[in-house]
């Protein structure tokens, strides 16, 4: 361990190639991987719950880690992050560790964002890859897949689901147990309420108004894909029937990996999905399907 002290503090385990500040804090029950940087005024706090950092990760400066929490390998963390603490909730104790926050590989927190670990019997949980600019955050119980961008200044509340390659732009919001599917696009300051389905692009509150053409494509889709998601939203958002009652048009192509796709995530809505009135805004990454 690189550091001006000549040992670890008490109760931590840090790898002798990890580099931690002089200024750094450590405390409780913690854990350092090889390679990892602990940057000055980052405080690492293993004293509610354990806390796990994998290999390779850097807390740049400022940074604060709150156990339980399990961090994977090559996490970058900016200054002001802050991860693991209690969630929001007047009823619950923060000195209770509940199930925590389990956090992949290879993310990246920009300036101020927020994570705060469950309160259930799941933690929150973070898969890898995925980008948080300034000023976000995730509430208790969330989940998120990879490959997500979040935009500067975005929330998400308590028990959401987003999916992989899920783009969030600045200034949105998704309510506590909305849903975004894969691949999915919420627009700048607008926000879901209930469950964005997979390439589906939100332009305003609970509006589905087009395709994701551009993700699609930047994925690999084929063009058979991207033309029965094109059938599928216009099913939904433009046969002139409810999402419920263009359900057994979809199910009537049943085996098809895509519908199938989206057959599952509407049954698993419980909030229902969102609406298509509405159409895409100029500027937005979106297509015309009528």
């Amino acid at each position: 361990m690189t550091s001006s002290t000549p040992v670890a503090p008490a109760g931590a385990r840090v790898h002798p190639d990890a580099t931690v500040h002089r200024t750094a804090v450590i405390e409780g029950d913690v854990e350092i991987g090889l390679g990892t940087t602990i940057g000055p005024g980052c405080v690492v706090l293993g004293t509610v719950g354990p806390v796990r950092i994998g290999a390779g990760c850097t807390l740049v400066a400022n940074a604060i880690v709150n156990g339980p929490i399990t961090l994977g390998d090559g996490n970058v963390l900016y200054p002001n992050v802050s991860l693991g603490f209690a969630p929001q909730d007047i009823g619950f104790d923060p000195q209770k560790a509940g199930a925590g926050c389990v956090i992949g590989n290879r993310n990246v927190f920009r300036e101020g964002t927020t994570v705060h670990r469950g309160k259930t019997a799941d933690p929150t949980r973070i898969g890898d890859g995925n980008l948080w600019m300034t000023n976000t955050h995730l509430g208790h119980d969330g989940v998120v897949g990879n490959n997500c961008i979040i935009g500067s200044g975005s929330v998400l509340g308590g028990h959401v689901e987003v999916a992989d390659k899920v783009i969030i732009g600045g200034l949105a919001a998704m309510h506590q147990f909305a849903r975004a599917g894969r691949g999915s696009f919420i627009s700048g300051c607008s926000g879901v309420t209930n469950a964005l389905p997979p390439w589906f692009i939100c332009t305003s509150i609970d509006v589905a108004a087009s395709v994701n053409l551009i993700g699609l494509r930047r994925s690999g889709a084929s063009r058979e894909t991207i033309e029965t998601t094109r059938w599928v939203f216009k099913t939904l958002y433009r046969s002139g029937c409810a999402p419920q009652q263009a359900m057994p048009l979809l199910e009537a192509r049943a085996g098809d990996p895509v519908v199938d796709e989206y057959i599952a995530f509407i049954r698993a809505s419980k909030r229902g999905i969102c609406h298509g009135t509405g159409r895409a805004r100029r500027g937005h990454a979106a297509i015309d399907v009528d």
